[in-house]
């Protein structure tokens, strides 16, 4: 079994507020966070007074060599694949997906996560293509530098102070250098179905949909809308913006238990 005591290293990228993948690492008081990365000037004074101490790189396409991270965590823009945007998937600048499929390659860890908008799935690799082909891509460059993914979609509905529902892509890549006997490991399905009443998620409104993918292969097996803010200074739209891309800790959470589980596995 994995070495007890012993801290899961993380890198985030793309970290907004670190209000998702970074704050849920902490609370499961089992993850170490050894560096984040945010373009955004505002989220990175925000991060900077939230972790302390901890390093900050400001581009996730200029992005320095690091050693020992046992998980990479991103949360990328998601103006690309939103069903409400224009979708242009890799023709748009904000896409980042390959710069951090790039550091998942070269750095190689443990585990990769990432969360997104469910646009995600459906979005063309560029304008003009299939439906779907975005995704199918990256599972394939995931594929190609040895990792396994499996997917799911979660809804939520809850409150904080105002309404803020919609759903969220979760994925978790798993490396083949690990040895893991997958058909004696807990489904993640059945792990987020004991875990609901746990998270406070309102499973009346959730969407599962687990996939898995890998040896070269993927198959099936089977928006988000941020809380109003008033328009006005510079503050006022960095914040709305931040917490527009925000991933709920509990649905972090979810990510975490998974991969903890995971780890907790590896002889």
């Amino acid at each position: 079994m994995a070495a007890m005591g012993r801290k899961l290293r993380q890198l985030d990228l793309c970290s907004g507020v670190g209000a998702g993948f970074p704050l849920s690492g902490i609370i499961t008081r089992k993850v170490n966070l050894c560096g984040l990365c945010e373009i955004d000037s505002w989220c990175r004074e925000i991060l900077q007074q939230r972790f302390p101490g901890v390093p900050i790189y400001n581009d996730v396409r200029e992005f320095p060599r690091v050693q020992g991270i046992d998980c990479i965590t991103s949360s990328p823009p998601c103006q690309s694949f939103t069903v409400e945007g224009k979708r242009l998937g890799g023709a748009d600048n904000r896409d980042c997906i390959p710069a951090i499929l790039r550091l998942v390659s070269t750095i190689q860890p443990k585990f990769f996560c990432l969360e997104n908008v469910p646009g995600l799935l459906s979005a063309p690799q560029y304008p003009g293509e299939k439906p779907g082909t975005y995704f199918k891509q990256m599972l394939w460059q995931l594929c190609e530098c040895g990792y396994d993914a499996q997917w799911i979609v979660v809804g939520t509905r809850f409150k904080f102070g105002t309404r803020w529902s919609g759903k969220r892509l979760l994925l978790v890549a798993t490396s083949r250098s690990i040895e893991l006997e997958w058909e004696r490991t807990t489904s993640w399905e059945y792990q987020i179905g004991s875990q609901s009443q746990e998270t406070g998620i309102d499973w009346q409104e959730r969407s599962i949909q687990p996939r898995m993918a890998g040896a070269g292969i993927w198959t099936a097996n089977r928006l988000d809308r941020s809380p109003g803010t008033p328009s006005g200074n510079r503050t006022n739209r960095a914040r709305r913006a931040a917490l527009g891309n925000c991933l709920d800790t509990r649905l972090g959470q979810i990510v975490w238990r998974r991969i903890l589980y995971l780890n907790s596995l590896i002889s």
